[in-house]
């Protein structure tokens, strides 16, 4: 692979099979709801890795000697990226996957073969049951997902009423709004959700005067420090099998943001290694 579609920019000794550390790119969009541009978010955030320090200085570790390796998907169809998703033994190995819009959540999850919850970082709740006529778009994820996991929804604060009705009623969803987040609640919440969990970041949870570039910004949202703390508390308490990252739509001004997120995505390598993990 060209080194300039590798996480970070490393060399190939740093970046094969054998890695521990797994970036699997969907650029995939369809049918968004209000910003376009979620499928060009993976390819500005792998560039803006490039520039990341190999170092992290607040947990003073580095991974990149564990390996990151880079895969990149065909988004011809929904369809083809559900074929193209890598099994891949969570056990051995950490995905950390990029979209595109939220919607490529609902095949990612459905490929890993372990029983698991999912706490989703969100302004959203995503719980139609259908949207721009399909089921899989970007605001039907969770109800997608319910049937087979418990999901806990961070950073909520917008949502339909007949959304907010359905999760207050359904014992399978639970939710923390922004303006009532804070670590005492998160982990009363956690406690409730089995130990292994899968971790979904819409980008959209960060207050609209960070992240700018997303498809369905909202203001009123959460810190970088917030976030962090919240992710820190959830990878202590639980067994993380995968995570992701989406809704990225880089448009205008983006480089600040494009860097931040991939910093992020390194965090989660570096969450996921402090627990002794590799």
């Amino acid at each position: 692979m060209n080194n300039k579609l590798q996480f970070m920019n490393l060399p190939e000794e740093y970046a094969g099979e054998n890695s521990k550390f797994l970036v699997v790119n969907i650029p995939w969009e369809k049918d968004v709801t209000y910003e376009k541009g979620a499928s060009n978010g993976p390819e500005e955030i792998i560039k803006a890795s490039h520039q990341l320090e190999y170092f992290d200085i607040d947990y003073e570790a580095e991974i990149f000697e564990k390996g990151i390796k880079t895969i990149i998907l065909n988004t011809e169809s929904f369809e083809n990226i559900k074929k193209q998703i890598p099994k891949i033994n969570v056990n051995e190995k950490f995905p950390v996957f990029i979209g595109g819009d939220h919607s490529v959540t609902i095949p990612v999850v459905k490929s890993i073969d372990e029983d698991f919850d999912i706490v989703v970082f969100d302004a959203h709740a995503d719980f139609f049951y259908s949207w721009n006529c399909s089921e899989n778009n970007h605001r039907c994820v969770n109800r997608r997902l319910m049937d087979n996991h418990n999901i806990l929804v961070i950073g909520l604060r917008s949502c339909d009423i007949e959304e907010f009705n359905q999760i207050n009623k359904d014992d399978r969803i639970d939710y923390i709004k922004a303006n009532e987040f804070n670590i005492g609640i998160l982990k009363e919440k956690l406690s409730k959700l089995k130990k292994k969990v899968y971790v979904s970041i819409d980008v959209d949870v960060f207050d609209s005067s960070f992240i700018r570039n997303t498809g369905t910004p909202e203001p009123g949202g959460l810190t970088w420090n917030a976030v962090l703390s919240a992710l820190e508390m959830v990878f202590n308490e639980k067994n993380i099998v995968a995570s992701d990252v989406v809704e990225f739509a880089p448009n205008k001004g983006f480089d600040a943001e494009a860097y931040s997120l991939a910093k992020l995505v390194h965090k989660l390598f570096i969450l996921k290694s402090h627990k002794n993990w590799v």
